[in-house]
């Protein structure tokens, strides 16, 4: 009776942190929402959730610790406890707070009741999908509104910080803080569209049809190629998969061939979709639209530029581990709003947009620390006393906290011991659900395929962004959330078998 109780508590707290976890990222990402006292609630409330969730699965640890990657995630936590230890000359309460973070994507949202049956797993599945569609449609439609209404705006906080939105340097930041957070976000919010269109019927189907047209579009004026190569990823997963499936005969290497060749063609034509409609646009929309909504140019305030790859590095690890101060009202911009979407100009002098100078300096600040790492937090202060003169710090733009690479952040923040242990985790859960979600019967192909490709998408930014981990942002979510679901679904198919 005692053990039900216990088990009916974690379930129903297991879903509210969820939700909130997700508002919060959903908060931190929305240059609104951001500077408004609803994020920080959500920071707090998160925190509580989570660590009382935690506390309740501890009760129960005999079943959690039956849960694949479970030890290797304690093990990174452990981790990342002896990297802030090791340079806590720099500073060690940031660094703890984040290790707090990290065990709340881990064992709240990655963590599941292996015993639990995969069907209530699948309704809190689709009740947080068509939360993050209503919420992408709205966001993708406002966004597309100040970009036909040629909006450009920077919210300035209290104490200095530039929070960018709108349709700004040729790019469509719309309502999200960066558009290439917005643009992974969009696609994630695409691919559940189309699982849910295909799954359900009547009315509801507008709503998904609506969602892939606004989420394509915001892709679109985004100009983000993390999303334009997370769109063509997560394409190739998802049609490749589920034709398939569609076939329960056996196919030759050839038919698979084709259909995969099939998957890359629909997603190239996607990609050239997406080129096409920028082309129209900038020929005959933007100065039908500059003319309309055009404002009388007036003299601003010189202040410097903030970078944008610099802004993005600190969006996704800003105010979302603790409160911040009030910010004042948004500023909008419009003399120097351009009327064309594309960064023809800035990619010519620098084709990666300072990853490859990024990177490198990642390996030069990680040979000075090559077995426990600098830490997330102190990784600055280290760098300044270390190598004083890598790019990380010492270039036009000032000093980034992100290498804008996950995996290399991880390499750089925990040295080799956090990167094995992180591959190690990658490994063990794509080696442990690939069987069973390969040999899903036709009911379960297309969430599972939907899924994996969600995660896929986040996998693929974190090569370009801050993502995953050391950052509470919406595909940090989907990340550990969705890959509980495959892990737990996978364990309950291999029982099943076994028995």
């Amino acid at each position: 009776m005692k053990s039900n109780m216990i088990r009916q508590l974690e379930q129903r707290l297991g879903l509210i942190a969820k939700i909130s976890y997700l508002c919060l990222a959903i908060c931190t990402f929305n240059p609104f929402l951001y500077i408004s006292p609803v994020q920080p609630v959500f920071v707090k409330l998160t925190l509580v959730l989570g660590a009382g969730l935690i506390a309740v699965r501890l009760v129960r640890y005999r079943t959690y610790r039956k849960m694949p990657c479970v030890m290797i995630m304690v093990l990174f936590c452990g981790s990342f406890v002896l990297s802030a230890f090791m340079n806590r000359q720099y500073g060690i309460v940031d660094n703890g707070k984040w290790i707090v973070w990290t065990a709340i994507q881990f064992f709240a949202l990655y963590v599941c009741d292996v015993e639990r049956d995969i069907k209530e797993y699948r309704k809190e599945f689709g009740l947080l999908s068509h939360i993050m569609i209503v919420y992408s449609i709205f966001s993708a439609v406002y966004s597309l509104w100040m970009l036909i209404t040629r909006y450009s705006g920077m919210i300035e906080s209290a104490d200095g910080e530039f929070i960018i939105c709108g349709f700004t340097w040729g790019r469509l930041w719309g309502n999200y803080t960066d558009p290439n957070y917005g643009a992974e976000f969009a696609v994630i919010a695409m691919i559940l569209s189309l699982l849910f269109l295909v799954q359900k019927k009547g009315i509801l189907r507008i709503l998904y049809a609506v969602s892939l047209v606004v989420n394509y579009l915001y892709l679109i004026f985004s100009d983000s190629r993390t999303g334009e190569i997370a769109l063509f990823g997560s394409t190739v997963v998802c049609v490749f998969l589920w034709a398939c499936h569609m076939r329960k005969k056996k196919r030759s290497a050839g038919e698979y061939a084709a259909v995969l060749a099939g998957a890359v063609c629909i997603a190239v034509v996607l990609l050239g979709g997406e080129y096409l409609v920028r082309s129209e646009y900038n020929t005959r929309l933007a100065p039908i639209f500059a003319k309309t909504f055009s404002q009388d140019d007036k003299k601003q305030t010189e202040r410097k530029r903030p970078d944008p790859e610099k802004e993005e590095a600190k969006t996704a690890r800003k105010e979302s581990v603790v409160g911040k101060q009030e910010a004042t009202t948004v500023k909008q911009e419009t003399s120097s709003v351009k009327k064309e979407v594309g960064r023809k100009e800035d990619l010519e002098k620098d084709i990666t947009n300072g990853r490859f100078s990024l990177w490198g300096s990642a390996v030069e600040i990680w040979k000075t620390s090559p077995v426990y790492g600098t830490g997330y937090s102190t990784v600055i202060a280290y760098a300044r006393e270390h190598t004083p003169e890598t790019y990380l710090i010492s270039n036009p733009q000032g000093e980034y906290i992100s290498v804008h690479n996950a995996y290399l952040n991880t390499l750089v923040y925990q040295g080799v011991i956090g990167f094995l242990l992180l591959l190690a985790m990658a490994g063990r859960i794509i080696q442990y659900v690939a069987g069973p979600v390969f040999q899903a019967q036709t009911e379960d192909t297309f969430c599972l395929t939907a899924m994996l490709a969600c995660v896929g998408t986040v996998a693929i930014a974190m090569v370009f962004l801050l993502e995953g981990i050391y950052t509470n942002s919406m595909g940090s979510f989907v990340l550990w959330t969705f890959s509980g679901y495959l892990v737990q679904y996978a364990y309950r198919k291999r029982e099943e078998t076994a028995s």
